[in-house]
Order: C-alpha cells, then sequence, then structure tokens
C-alpha cells in the first residue's frame, strides 16, 4: 500500500475514533435536564456541536422535557458526561451502523455513525432521570499538507462535529 494512502486511512481511522467519542459524548447531553419536584416525561432532543480542531469542550443544547445549555468533551470513551449547570448527566452508548470516505485529493474525510444510547446516572438536578434513544453523528474533517499529501501527523487544519440525539426522557 502507498504511503499517502496508510496516512489517510490512519486519518480516517482516527476519525472514526472522534466520532465515536462524539457519540458517546452527546448522548450524554440527550438526556440531561433539571429535576423538579414533579415527574416529567417525553422526547428530548440534544444537539452537540464543536468546530475546534483542539482538544476542549464542545457546546450542548438539550430542548424537549427540559431545555439547558451545557459542555461535553468529545473523545471515544462508551461512557460520557453532560455538564449542564446544576448537575451532570452520564451515559452509555452503542455504534449501530458507521460509514467513513477520505479524499486523498482533497484531504477532506467524511465520517457519518449512528446508534442507540441509555442514561446511565444524572447528579445534582439531574438526579434520577431515566431514558434512551437514538443519535445520528456526521463528522468532517480537512487534514494538513505535508510533502504536498495529506498528513496524519499534523493536526487537521479544520473539523466540524455535529451530533443530533433524541429519545423518551423521564425525570
Amino acid at each position: 500500500m502507498r504511503k499517502p494512502v496508510k496516512l489517510a486511512l490512519a486519518a480516517t481511522a482516527a476519525a472514526i475514533a472522534t466520532a465515536a467519542g462524539v457519540t458517546a459524548v452527546g448522548v450524554t447531553a440527550a438526556s440531561a435536564g433539571p429535576a423538579a419536584s414533579h415527574t416529567a416525561s417525553g422526547t428530548e432532543f440534544i444537539q452537540v456541536m464543536s468546530a475546534s480542531v483542539a482538544p476542549g469542550p464542545a457546546s450542548v443544547i438539550a430542548r424537549g422535557v427540559f431545555t439547558a445549555a451545557g459542555q461535553t468533551r468529545l473523545g471515544d470513551a462508551k461512557v460520557s458526561t453532560i455538564r449542564f449547570p446544576g448537575g451532570t448527566i452520564v451515559l452509555s452508548h452503542h455504534q449501530a451502523h458507521g460509514s467513513a470516505r477520505f479524499s486523498p485529493a482533497s484531504c477532506l474525510s467524511l465520517v457519518s455513525q449512528s446508534g442507540s444510547y441509555r442514561i446511565v446516572r444524572g447528579t445534582g438536578r439531574y438526579a434520577g432521570i431515566s431514558g434512551h434513544g437514538t443519535y445520528q453523528l456526521s463528522l468532517e474533517i480537512v487534514a494538513a499538507r505535508a510533502g504536498g499529501r495529506c498528513s496524519s501527523v499534523k493536526p487537521p487544519l479544520a473539523q466540524q462535529e455535529l451530533l443530533r440525539l433524541s429519545g423518551p426522557v423521564r425525570r
């Protein structure tokens, strides 16, 4: 296999690993919501977004049974935590489908993933929350070039991740 193709495959593999982590992180958001004195249930929609190539928190917005803004870290863990004001939500996820494409001509990686999640636990305002649902992840990465070829060693030039989750929540 030619070296540029190996580098492209390595970059795509890294993107998939990041996507898996993104999924786990986003899933956590889908179940977050401030606890109330009464039980509320319904569909919760969560969106996690990041456009940074540097490690750091991604922005989370939850709407449905509750509305909240928070943050989570993207990674490749099977269990993730979303931090909202007043508490956290922890969830686990399972990837069902995924695909990745890489163009060595443009150094563009496109990753798509879908799966399911389950809320593991909540803290603070989110103590006692339960739920599950599905997620969709879209990740686009433009790799840097080195020596006229796509580099899997240099940080990417640009990266955008969008994770959308939805499912029933009870709190």
